[in-house]
């Protein structure tokens, strides 16, 4: 049984579900990602494919499902064709426009634990889609920043540390950035919905995600462990402002950033770098790993 209650100091909901202590996890014998016998995609030939959750944060209202990147098990989103990222990334737009009409559904949130490190029970790359019945906490504190004008749009409001920027897309280190190494990627175009993407806005973004993604594997000289979230407002003429947010664990020299008492007790979160020191550290490694079209 999934309960959905609310917390009488803040406000804020929460998931909670039992059941999801039993849900498979990365050392298991058989993956249940993979094509085969009694697998959650049995032996149907796809590129991508999309299910319900078996073990979901949410049901009615609301829904979790599951985005599998490829048939391959050792497959990393970042390192695939790049014509199969730009596939993923119109599931990704297809599925938020499909959650926006359901009555049930205030938020859709898109994201990838890349990593055991950062949650992922199932080593098969994979993403998820949360339609959430309410506004999370930190999207509906975001909004209410929107109401008056944009604060991504108007130049020195709270701007970061440019690392790259093309005709559809900006990648920036937030001013005041929460985790380490954390990037945006967004759009140069004022949009709040993923769905309003045009082809090209997709084919540049899922080309530069790769990009962002290879960049941080060859800084830290593993497969980096991060939370890659996209952050969207599905409602009808929202001011909002979409991005995508690159939040790694992983800081260098074999260390981790841990969410202790400010960050879980407080929400208040403790940086020990710059946005500054990440532009100087990833720049040159930017320019190595990103080509630009001929």
């Amino acid at each position: 049984m999934i309960l959905l209650r609310q917390d009488p100091l803040s406000g804020e909901w929460v998931s909670l579900n039992a059941e999801r202590q039993t849900r498979p996890l990365t050392q298991a014998k058989a993956c249940p990602f993979c094509p085969g016998d009694n697998t959650e995609v049995g032996h149907t030939t796809f590129d991508v494919a999309v299910f319900d959750n078996k073990f979901p944060a949410f049901q009615f209202p609301g829904t979790a499902e599951v985005v599998i990147y490829s048939p391959r098990h050792h497959d990393d989103l970042a390192y695939l064709p790049t014509d199969y990222a730009q596939l993923v990334w119109q599931v990704w737009k297809e599925r938020s426009e499909a959650l926006q009409k359901r009555n049930d559904v205030k938020s859709v949130f898109i994201f990838e634990n890349r990593g055991a490190k950062v949650g992922a029970s199932i080593a098969h790359p994979h993403g998820q889609i949360y339609a959430y019945p309410y506004w999370p906490p930190r999207l509906a504190k975001e909004r209410a920043h929107f109401e008056s004008h944009c604060p991504m749009c108007l130049p020195g409001e709270g701007d970061g540390s440019v690392l790259y920027e093309n005709r559809w897309w900006r990648i920036e280190v937030p001013f005041a950035m929460r985790m380490p190494f954390q990037l945006w990627l967004r759009p140069v175009r004022h949009i709040a919905f993923l769905g309003g993407l045009t082809q090209e806005e997709i084919l540049s973004g899922a080309s530069l995600m790769q990009d962002i993604v290879r960049s941080y594997d060859s800084y830290f000289g593993l497969r980096t462990a991060l939370v890659m979230a996209l952050y969207q407002d599905i409602a009808t003429g929202s001011p909002y402002h979409l991005r995508w947010d690159f939040l790694p664990i992983d800081r260098g020299q074999g260390k981790i950033k841990y969410l202790a008492g400010s960050e879980l007790a407080m929400g208040a979160f403790v940086v020990d770098m710059t946005p500054e020191f990440v532009k100087e550290e990833l720049a040159p490694l930017w320019a190595r790993i990103h080509q630009e079209p001929e």
